[in-house]
């Protein structure tokens, strides 16, 4: 009996090629996600250590109009910059949600993959088990001619 050969062999490890590469993706995308995520946390930390010593230093030491008005721009642009980094974890978010679906493809390409591997290989075991008993029910009538003889 002949080994088994997948023959969709190279097509399925393509796509289990395909789907780790698809996962290594993910996780990058996520770690940039986690990254944008931090970066929005730093500013917002920023912008509430900010405004709290404002607040502390109007009690307490008072300061000048032209000090507020620098303060206020920067306090402006804190706020911008809050806003535009939540725009990009949007962004972002929508990545790691599309990868996330095209790696579920991909699995599930590799899957029918593998179950189209197990079926044949199930198929060759039948193939194998019945020639198998055919040989075997041959033996006995082949051993009674070579004794007739």
């Amino acid at each position: 009996m002949q080994k088994f050969r997948f023959v969709l062999q190279p097509v399925l490890q393509k796509r289990k090629m395909a789907y780790e590469q698809i996962s290594r993706n993910l996780a990058i995308t996520q770690q940039e996600l986690q990254t944008e995520f931090q970066k929005l946390t730093d500013l917002q930390d920023r912008n509430t250590q900010l405004r709290s010593d404002l607040k502390y230093r109007r009690q307490h030491q008072g300061f000048k109009a032209a000090e507020w008005t620098t303060y206020a721009g920067y306090l402006q642009h804190l706020d911008q910059k809050v806003q535009s980094q939540i725009l990009i974890i949007e962004d972002k978010e929508k990545q790691v949600e599309n990868i996330r679906q095209e790696m579920q493809k991909a699995r599930a390409e590799y899957e029918v993959m593998i179950k189209m591997r197990e079926k044949a290989q199930a198929e060759h075991r039948q193939q194998f088990l019945k020639e198998e008993q055919a040989f075997l029910d041959d033996l006995p009538k082949s051993n009674r001619t070579s004794i007739s003889m």
